[in-house]
């Protein structure tokens, strides 16, 4: 008896331990950045807009721009067809180094590495690998957390 109830505990322990996790190449740095869609960050106010932020436009009094930097990306919710922000981490999640950071392609939907050439898509607000050797790797671009509240936004991690 007290085999059976050893046996489906571990059994329920392997269960609960398989669901997928995503490990990000890139290493944790702090991110807090507020945004004002009425001022400095209005060129973020249209669909499929972005900015970068890294340490040399951040007020780094209180302010904290992740690895390399963060892009911020208004796209469409993934769940709903309404329109979102989106925080990504700039470094190439297969580089791997602050040097290497992507950019956002002339459409305005995917982001590229210019060493690797991995693509990845933004406008869903995934940062999933479209192509490219972090396709192969399964790497995702590093996200943040966004908290939108009128013409506020705070990212986070």
């Amino acid at each position: 008896m007290i085999y059976k109830r050893i046996f489906l505990c571990l059994l329920l322990a392997l269960f609960a331990s398989c669901d997928k996790t995503y490990i990000s190449s890139i290493p944790d740095y702090p991110v807090y950045l507020e945004l004002d869609l009425n001022f400095e960050d209005k060129d973020l106010v249209g669909l499929q807009s972005y900015k970068i932020y890294t340490s040399q436009n951040i007020n780094q009094a209180v302010e904290r721009a992740g690895f390399a930097g963060v892009l911020i990306y208004h796209g469409l919710s993934n769940t709903t067809a309404m329109e979102t922000y989106y925080a990504f981490e700039i470094a190439c999640p297969h580089e791997a180094n602050k040097a290497t950071v992507i950019e956002v392609d002339k459409d305005g939907i995917y982001a590229v590495c210019p060493k690797c050439e991995s693509k990845f898509e933004l406008l869903n607000g995934i940062g999933n690998p479209i192509s490219g050797p972090a396709n192969e790797d399964g790497y995702y671009l590093k996200s943040y957390k966004v908290s939108v509240s009128g013409n506020k936004i705070i990212v986070y991690n």
